[in-house]
């Protein structure tokens, strides 16, 4: 939002139509965060309206991924001045992680209430989650909010093994590893340097000795690592002041607010990012292989409305891998066996096997000190494992002297005070550290066409949700191999726990390892027995685990949905950002690997809208000093800098370039209209900005090469005002400029009398001249209500006429 955002209307609307706020006022808060972050689609459209250039990107979705793609997207695209629309189904909730705030004020936002296998009429499971889709196996569903699941996540954030990436594209495992994905990513997030708030204590150090001795010793377990955790963490004391654990909430909010202010002089319609939130996308629009438009469920109003997808425009759909997996169903018709028995079901859908195994051991049997603990005893490590049929599992491993069940109660809330800090310093076990393995299996893909439907799939249910779309049907089954590895991991588990308590006691010595027998206790000496049938208590469901991946896998045409940029086959403008890409899945939490591959999207969308001039070229100045604005008596021409674009505004003008001038010289310049008609010019050779009437000089001894897509006020039949017309001079041979909103390039070389002007890499002209052959360059303001922007002005240049006085 600008600094002064537009009125909205009142929560309880008045009697007046007129009567709006600038802030929501309710019976216990201001809605300042929403109010300065988001933008309802009226305004958006304003924008459009009051003369803002087309968007280049339309995100979907504003979660984990989508709303850290839009912030790569828009800190990438600024020197290229890329505009960014992102909308999602959800409102603005939190701006950072629940477990930055202080204890337990998440409460119930914390996470759903219970699962579910539909939307059973009972509403939202709480105030954001929601199911959208049906399944055979209850889920939680979705995060209705700003940062989606960012906000509310664990943080384990893990590499995938060789192993895993030997399965996966070669371009885009090079990517991940060679060319630094990762490496920027885990910097980013805060899983590189790892968190110091756990690993400044001796229990740290001693646990770590523990395991290093143990865990070759369990079948199946080869290597123990520092916790991959998404949290930057510097404090005088374990768990003492606020730490940061990563949500893409954060980044999506600073972006904003640094567009509003770098775009205070226009306002929206000058202004790069929009988040528009309650904004469900039910269906993508294409013509031939390119997205046209968007169907949007905008809250507040009766029916959807389109949202044109401007040409050249991609749109990037990040809204969850079931959501987007519909939208490819509903919208492209992939997979669809309801409509055609006859198509292939989506395939190669996977999540993870999980359980959660909870034992506490005594600190003697872990090597550690007796008695109190000195200091707030809490840490994590991560233990890799490999099954018999070779697929992955590991092991994240959480360990707390705490009493109870709960490790991790004080290792992710937020401790803001030192008298919290030592009334958990004093009520710490003395005698026990209780551990929790979460076990994370990898689960077995299908990649066959059409997939196995014994396995895991996504198709489109008979069932309409409140909008009319049919809802997604998600079925997920284990495998009998899924199943052999849930074991053989779980196995490791519980011999990994009895190797760290130095194995069974002997007659007579009480026991130094107890399990929790049910997932409220108590503890007990003996070892959890699986279940004869069906699922262990210690396993969780298929559903529960937010991992869902694969639905649409990027590789070859035939043998995947996407292409290793994740845009879907067949189209030209349509992406995928988050787990749904993935060709496997591993046992790493997606996190990692998803936000790597979503900053590699916003890179590609970046450079493929971004031209690169010839060899050679260096750019002019931004500098302001370098620059001099002039215009006609009684005229006030206005030359905006948003950012790095140049956009003309009132008046009628010359921009010049004054830092130098230039005798023969190739200039390379970028320009754009808003609409048919707009008028402006790059004048070269010009006397310069000093001396009498300097705009009249400039058209009698300088030369202008035109940019009027209507050539307005030529000749009939010469064409000498029209775009890339050496104005008044010479007519172009022909027109080779994009439509309006698109970008244009201007290749324009002076050698002697000579001028060559190439538009979009296209000769259009060639004059000999009889004018001067130096002076300065130019830009036209020509007033409005002719809107033309300019970027990457660059010169080469092979001799200079001198520095400018």
């Amino acid at each position: 939002m600008p600094k002064n955002p537009p009125d909205l209307p009142r929560l309880v609307p008045g009697t007046a139509p007129g009567d709006r706020v600038t802030v929501q006022q309710t019976a216990f808060s201001h809605d300042v965060l929403g109010r300065f972050v988001c933008n309802d689609w009226d305004e958006v459209a304003a924008s459009l309206a009051d003369g803002g250039f087309p968007f280049d990107v339309i995100v979907v979705g504003a979660g984990m991924f989508g709303g850290y793609c839009a912030e790569k997207l828009y800190r990438l695209g600024a020197p290229s001045g890329l505009r960014v629309l992102v909308l999602d189904a959800g409102a603005m909730l939190l701006p950072v992680h629940v477990q930055n705030l202080p204890q337990r004020l998440g409460g119930s936002l914390g996470g759903p209430r219970y699962h579910r296998t539909r939307e059973d009429g009972t509403g939202v499971q709480n105030v954001v989650w929601g199911l959208p889709w049906i399944s055979n196996e209850p889920s939680p569903g979705l995060a209705y909010c700003l940062g989606g699941r960012s906000v509310f996540w664990g943080g384990w954030s893990p590499r995938l093994t060789e192993a895993d990436l030997r399965q996966w594209p070669a371009d885009v495992a090079g990517y991940l590893t060679d060319a630094g994905g990762y490496d920027r990513t885990e910097l980013e997030i805060g899983t590189v340097p790892t968190c110091d708030y756990m690993l400044a204590t001796s229990f740290h150090d001693g646990l770590l000795a523990a395991l290093e001795q143990t865990v070759g010793k369990a079948v199946g377990l080869h290597a123990v690592e520092e916790a991959p955790l998404a949290v930057v963490g510097s404090a005088p004391a374990s768990g003492l002041f606020a730490y940061d654990k990563f949500s893409s909430a954060p980044f999506l909010i600073d972006a904003v607010r640094n567009d509003a202010a770098e775009n205070t002089g226009q306002g929206d319609v000058s202004r790069r990012l929009f988040v528009v939130p309650r904004a469900r996308v039910l269906r993508l629009h294409h013509t031939g292989g390119t997205v046209t438009g968007l169907e949007v469920a905008v809250e507040g109003r009766p029916e959807p409305i389109r949202v044109e997808v401007p040409a050249g425009a991609a749109v990037v759909v990040a809204n969850g891998t079931v959501e987007a997996t519909r939208l490819a169903l509903d919208s492209l018709g992939v997979g669809d066996r309801t409509a055609n028995p006859d198509s292939p079901r989506l395939g190669n859908l996977t999540v993870h096997l999980r359980s959660n195994i909870t034992v506490r051991i005594r600190r003697s049997a872990l090597g550690l000190p007796p008695g109190p603990p000195p200091d707030v005893e809490t840490t994590a490590f991560l233990v890799r494992g490999q099954g018999s049929g070779g697929r992955q599992f590991h092991l994240q491993l959480s360990a707390a002297a705490v009493g109870g069940i709960d490790p991790e109660r004080d290792m992710w809330q937020q401790v803001p005070d030192i008298d919290t800090l030592a009334h958990i310093r004093a009520n710490q076990d003395p005698d026990w550290i209780t551990i929790v393995l979460r076990c994370m299996g990898e689960m077995e893909g299908d990649r066959c066409v059409p997939p196995d439907p014994a396995r895991s799939w996504i198709d489109l249910s008979a069932e309409v949700d409140e909008h009319g779309q049919r809802r997604a049907y998600v079925h997920l089954a284990t495998t009998a191999a899924d199943e052999a590895l849930w074991q053989e991991m779980d196995r490791a588990a519980f011999d990994l726990a009895a190797d760290l308590a130095g194995g069974p006691p002997p007659a007579g010595r009480p026991a130094d390892l107890q399990y929790l027998q049910s997932r409220s206790g108590p503890f007990a000496d003996s070892r959890p027995q699986p279940a004869a049938t069906g699922r262990s208590w210690w396993q969780d469901g298929l559903g529960s685990t937010h991992h869902e991946a694969g639905t649409l896998p990027m590789g070859d045409p035939g043998a995947s949905v996407t292409d290793t940029r994740g845009r879907f086959h067949g189209l030209s403008n349509a992406y995928v950002v988050g787990p749904a890409v993935f060709p496997t899945l591993g046992s790493a939490n997606p996190a990692l690997t998803a936000l790597a591959l979503a900053r590699r999207t916003a890179e590609l969308l970046v450079q493929e809208r971004t031209a690169t001039p010839p060899p050679g070229f260096v750019p002019l100045s931004r500098d302001p000093a370098d620059w001099t604005l002039v215009g006609r008596p009684g005229s006030s021409p206005t030359m905006w800098h948003l950012g790095t674009l140049l956009e003309t505004g009132d008046g009628y003008g010359l921009y010049y370039y004054v830092k130098e001038q230039f005798a023969d010289a190739a200039f390379w310049v970028e320009w754009r209209e808003l609409a048919p008609g707009d008028n402006s010019g790059v004048y070269v050779r010009t006397p310069g900005p000093a001396g009498p009437d300097p705009l009249e000089q400039a058209d009698l001894q300088g030369h202008e090469i035109q940019i009027d897509d209507l050539a307005a006020g030529t000749p009939p039949g010469e064409g000498v005002h029209g775009t890339g017309a050496i104005y008044g001079l010479q007519a172009p041979t022909g027109s080779a400029g994009n439509p309006p909103g698109q970008w244009n390039t201007y290749l324009i070389e002076t050698s002697g009398p000579r001028i060559e002007v190439a538009l979009n890499g296209r000769q259009i002209n060639g004059y000999t001249s009889t004018r001067r052959q130096n002076g300065f360059f130019a830009l036209q303001v020509h007033g409005q209500p002719s809107r033309i922007q300019f970027r990457n002005l660059h010169v080469r240049s092979q001799q200079l006429a001198g520095e400018a006085n």
